[in-house]
């Protein structure tokens, strides 16, 4: 009896060698990306407003400078962002809007607050208000231009390399923060800290950019539609609403109300949106504190002293003094 002959067995594929992983954002990258968009984008709209350019298309070319200065002096960490995950992750628009209409919320019930307890801050709140054909340009350039740009710099740069410095909660934490306090006003802050946490959570928690992005601009052409709605057609008499913000007896129950409500909102908020796992997460640790950041802290600090009651007439003391 002969043995059997063995079974010839098939011969392995060759396996292909993994490709390396991309270069992953920098936390130094994403603070300046940061600063160099606040800076460009206030000061170059700033310069066309004064030479008597209307709002609308001034902030258009400063996205366009944004943009121009983002493709030339951030072109390499841009093209890192565009091979990430979170830039090439569809958006889930369901949790989009789910989320935008919770912060949308947050955020004015945050605001009641604040002008319930200072009357005085609404004054303060920069109004984005044009007409005629500006309006449409408004619309593109705050409602939808401005928010993508500020998304790639504040959640895509800025937040993704803190998330490889530090982790997940920091990441959020910073980025929710800087991006609130850029906006100077105590009450614009106040507006948009629950609007930026979301924004930042929700990138984490469905991996998508994009979704943050979709947020930003609904909340930005929302708040620039109603204003243009509105404006002219308020009643002039309006110490009836006065009246109530300032009647002591509802002054306090009416702010903490309205606190205790969006702090409840924001917190369901946080405990949905938990992120999802991701090996970017301190893949690189080590310090994510940079002069950039600082720059763009102080810069919201400054800008939010100046809107006081007392520092604003101390500066018109000082100007008039100099002249």
């Amino acid at each position: 009896m002969t043995a059997p002959h063995p079974t010839p067995q098939p011969t392995p594929e060759p396996v292909a060698p993994l490709s390396p992983a991309p270069p992953g954002i920098r936390a130094v990258d994403g603070n300046r990306a940061a600063l160099t968009l606040l800076v460009v984008q206030n000061v170059v709209s700033a310069l066309l407003m004064a030479a008597g350019v209307p709002l609308g298309t001034a902030l258009l070319g400063a996205f366009a400078l944004v943009v121009l200065v983002a493709l030339t002096i951030f072109r390499e960490v841009i093209d890192v962002l565009r091979r990430d995950t979170r830039w090439r992750t569809p958006p889930a628009w369901g949790t989009a809007l789910a989320a935008f209409v919770l912060a949308f919320l947050a955020s004015r019930a945050f605001v009641l607050a604040v002008v319930t307890l200072f009357p005085e801050s609404v004054n303060s709140v920069p109004q984005f208000l044009s007409r005629g054909a500006d309006l449409w340009v408004l619309l593109l350039a705050a409602g939808l231009l401005i928010p993508f740009a500020e998304e790639v710099a504040f959640r895509g740069l800025l937040m993704r390399g803190h998330e490889r410095a530090a982790g997940f909660t920091v990441a959020a934490l910073t980025s929710t923060v800087v991006f609130s306090l850029a906006h100077g006003a105590p009450a614009s802050v106040a507006g948009i800290l629950p609007l930026a946490y979301v924004l930042a959570r929700v990138a984490q928690h469905t991996g998508s950019l994009w979704n943050s992005v979709i947020i930003h601009a609904l909340n930005n052409t929302l708040a620039v539609g109603l204003g243009a709605f509105v404006a002219g057609r308020l009643p002039t008499d309006t110490a009836q609403a006065t009246d109530l913000l300032q009647n002591p007896a509802l002054k306090l129950p009416l702010a903490l109300g309205s606190l205790l409500f969006g702090t409840v909102v924001l917190a369901v908020l946080h405990l949905w949106l938990t992120p999802r796992p991701d090996p970017q997460a301190r893949s690189a640790p080590g310090p994510w504190l940079s002069a950039a950041l600082i720059t763009v802290l102080l810069f919201g600090v400054v800008a939010a002293l100046a809107t006081l009651p007392a520092v604003t007439q101390w500066l018109t003391d000082l100007r008039g003094a100099l002249r």
